[in-house]
């Protein structure tokens, strides 16, 4: 049987400091905090800082990768 439980939102990720909060993606101008999607689901994603789908360190900018720990992550 497949895990259907959705995982939290771009918005939710970003706001608690999980993930960079320079990374982008379309969902992230016309969803709301609340009717955020599972973040999973809102690629594809770009950074905000370099303005393409590669970061400031010159590695892709990807959900599980954009998290603390990253040179140029910021979260604060």
């Amino acid at each position: 049987m497949a895990n259907t439980a959705a995982g939290p939102s771009l918005n939710i990720l970003i706001s608690t400091g999980q993930i960079c909060r320079s990374i982008r993606s379309k969902k992230l101008f016309y969803e709301s905090e609340e009717e955020g999607s599972d973040a999973r689901n809102a690629g594809p994603f770009w950074c905000g800082r370099t303005q393409s789908a590669v970061g400031a360190d010159g590695q892709l900018v990807t959900l599980d990768s954009c998290r603390p720990g990253r040179s140029c992550c910021r979260t604060a």
